[in-house]
């Protein structure tokens, strides 16, 4: 399954995205648990690209019987960085999720200005009956 659309660079749209990724999640039959933390992703790295990058944001779901990768491309240049807040920070945890659940994430750099982010997780094995 490959799903994208477009999101506008407002607070007001990272909900509508998340739940748009959430209906992609259970159409394709993942398990809720991997739901669950494909949507927190989801939402971490849209938050992201709508609060700090420049229009357009654009996001893409690809979903394999192997795994699921997520790509937030944006106008901005700036790479996103793994930070490491203290406890008492409000931001700057985004990432740091991202790189804790996430099975391998990354930044592509497009001739074009933009970037990607981009995070797998790979599909839980079948069970065995």
């Amino acid at each position: 399954m490959h799903e994208e659309r477009d999101i506008e660079s407002e607070p007001a749209a990272i909900a509508p995205a998340r739940h748009w990724a959430e209906d992609h999640f259970a159409g394709a039959g993942l398990a809720e648990r991997d739901r669950d933390l494909l949507v927190l992703l989801v939402s971490e790295v849209v938050t992201n690209a709508v609060l700090h990058a420049q229009p357009p944001v654009h996001l893409t779901i690809d979903i394999t019987a192997e795994r699921t990768r997520v790509e937030v491309t944006d106008g901005a240049r700036v790479v996103p960085i793994l930070r490491n807040p203290g406890p008492d920070e409000f931001n700057g945890r985004g990432i740091a999720l991202v790189d804790a659940i996430a099975t391998t994430w990354g930044t592509i750099m497009h001739p074009d200005g933009a970037k990607t982010v981009w995070f797998e997780l790979r599909q839980p094995a079948p069970a065995v009956a």
